[in-house]
Formats: C-alpha cells, structure tokens, sequence
C-alpha cells in the first residue's frame, strides 16, 4: 500500500511511520524536519497538492493532543482539531483513498464500566470535543475509519515523550483514572488488520489498571530513579474535567494489545 501519515514526527505518528515502512510505501508529514514533508494542515492547497499524489491509505494523527492546552485555548484546539478536516476529507474525496482517524477515549465521560463503539459519546473536556466533532466530519462518509484509542504508552522513534519523564526525580500519577493503556509498538499491526473497517472500532490493552499503577510498574522495570506521586482529583493540578473511568472494550473485533508485562519486556 501507499499511505500518507498526518503527524509523523509526533509520539504515535512516528511509531507508524516507522513500522508501515517496513512493508508499504510511506510518506509522512510534519511541520518540519525529520527528513518528512512539511505541512501545516490548515493549508488547504498545500493539503489538496499532498492528497492528490494518490495514496490507499491516510493516517491522521496530528492535531492538539495535550488536554490542558486544548482546554486552556479551545479556539486553538478547534483550529487544530476540527477546521482542518473539511478540506482534507474532501481532498481525500476526490482520489478515493481511504481515512483512518485516530481519536480517543475522551469521547466519553467516564461514567460508565465500559464503552464498546455504540456507547453514547459524552465528553466532558475541550479535547473530547474536539474529537467528537472531528468524528462527526469523518463518519459522513461511509467508507472511512475512526479508531479511538486510550492512553498510550512505550517508546516511539521521534518524540519518546513517554520515556522522557521517567528521567524527572517526581511524577504525580492519579489513582482514580482508570483505562486500558495501549503499548504504541502494538498499534501499527493491528491497524493493518483493521484497515478494511469503516465506522468506529475501539483498540485498547489487554489490562485495565490505574495511571499510577501504570507509570510504579513502568518505572520499577526500567529501575529509573523517580517517585512515583500518588494524586487524585482533590490533590491533582485541575488543567482540565477528566473522565475516571474510561474502559474500552470492541464488539467489532477481538484484538487487543499486550498485557503491561509483556510490553514491559520491550521497554527495557
């Protein structure tokens, strides 16, 4: 296949970047550097001149991802998240390629013991909505997918984000948001068996556990030297509403990614 992925120097976009390249013909792109194209998405002819050299296959991973941020500035997170996606989909439109757009569990509210991809979507942060309205845009057309992922963790060629703060003498972790994180290096082969879907499909981990028991059983195995700070919605910085409970589970298929152990045995 050729694809074409949007965000490729970011923390998930680059991990795809680099495994699509192993079997297909890939293009990535950035706001610059990393030898990808560089690219401003709110640049509708720069946008249409990229899409129209024909690809199978779009990733969108770009866009504002930090929740604090999108909901500090919504202006700027709707700019990023939701303006762009008109033009792109009717670029896409025109060569018949494929979208698969990556959102997120923060569609949700959080209330719930589980969403599978009928639950009723509730967000209750900027960024949820952000992603919600973008949804919205991609699931007019019938043919195109939307992956909505939880937390995602491990390493990544580009921005090692995750890693990078274990490196800091602290990190506050909440014990009262509970998911299903996802090991980045397992997303790109199970959404090379998911590229025929359209609609919504949830990918998740194999394990639902809190942030803070995520990030003490991360740090124990890489044996780094921070504390792992144990906070709560009483004690923690209050940047944004965050959901507590955002277990995804998938009516559409069965596969998911590794246990925390097992993705702790790539870490090392």
């Amino acid at each position: 296949m050729r694809i074409l992925i949007l965000g490729a120097s970011g923390f998930v976009g680059s991990a795809l970047h680099a495994r699509f390249a192993e079997n297909h013909e890939v293009v990535g792109t950035s706001r610059g550097g990393h030898g990808l194209v560089p690219v401003d998405l709110a640049d509708t002819g720069a946008v249409r001149e990229l899409v129209a050299q024909r690809f199978d296959l779009v990733v969108h991973t770009a866009g504002v991802v930090d929740l604090g941020a999108a909901q500090r500035d919504p202006a700027a997170a709707y700019a990023a998240n939701v303006a762009p996606m008109v033009p792109l989909l009717d670029a896409i439109g025109e060569t018949g390629a494929k979208l698969v757009y990556l959102s997120t569990d923060n569609v949700f509210d959080g209330t719930a013991d589980h969403y599978d991809e009928n639950a009723t979507r509730a967000p209750i942060n900027v960024y949820g909505e952000t992603k919600v309205a973008a949804e919205d845009l991609v699931l007019a057309h019938d043919h195109h997918l939307v992956v909505r992922l939880p937390l995602v963790y491990g390493r990544s060629p580009l921005s090692n984000k995750f890693l990078a703060r274990f490196a800091s003498r602290e990190i506050p972790a909440r014990t009262d948001i509970v998911c299903n994180p996802l090991h980045l290096p397992s997303l790109a082969p199970i959404l090379e068996e998911l590229t025929d879907e359209s609609g919504v499909v949830h990918i998740a981990g194999a394990e639902t556990l809190s942030r803070y028991e995520l990030m003490t059983r991360v740090r124990d195995h890489l044996a780094a030297p921070a504390r792992i700070v144990p906070t709560d919605r009483l004690t923690a910085a209050q940047d944004c509403p965050r959901p507590l409970r955002l277990v995804m589970r998938s009516i559409r298929h069965t596969l998911t990614g590794p246990d925390v152990d097992t993705a702790l045995a790539d870490l090392r």
